[in-house]
């Protein structure tokens, strides 16, 4: 359903784009879906504000439990994701600067971060040259498997 909802989104983005709409919202069954540009004239990358809520019928979970829920972003673009269950951290040590940060373009082979996982230091590196968009993840929280830890550009 994910998957689904994130192609959605790009092609509503899409439209938006094309037809210069800056702010638009979808209620239907499945979700709510509320989709904001930055102003177009800016220089800087346009991106979207993207909240999607699934609705208690299209996921099986409860009212409480889905207000519970924290409303997660939905990525537009590539991301790296982790490849184990740990914690992340984004420098060597805490009195280290960050490996990368957000801006940064980002040799092939560089390390973007660390996955400590069992006691064991592991190096996320970049596996092609890409400029980091956002941090997807928080120092020393917890991420699984699969997570994004990185939105990122091929350069």
């Amino acid at each position: 359903m994910a998957n689904d909802i994130k192609d959605k989104v790009k092609s509503l983005y899409e439209i938006m784009k094309d037809e210069k709409i800056e702010e638009l919202e979808v209620n239907s069954k499945d979700y709510k879906l509320r989709i904001k540009r930055k102003n177009p004239n800016e220089a800087k990358r346009q991106a979207a504000q993207v909240v999607v809520k699934a609705s208690a019928d299209a996921d099986g979970i409860s009212a409480e439990k889905q207000k519970s829920k924290q409303e997660q972003p939905v990525i537009l673009g590539e991301t790296i994701k982790s490849p184990i269950t740990g914690v992340f951290y984004k420098s060597p040590s805490p009195a280290s600067a960050a490996f990368v940060k957000e801006g940064d373009i980002v040799e092939t082979g560089k390390t973007l971060c660390i996955v400590e996982a069992m006691k064991v230091m592991n190096e996320i590196k970049a596996t092609f040259k890409v400029k980091i968009i956002k941090i997807l993840s928080e120092n020393g929280k917890q991420v699984s498997s699969g997570q994004d830890l990185f939105e990122v550009k091929k350069v």
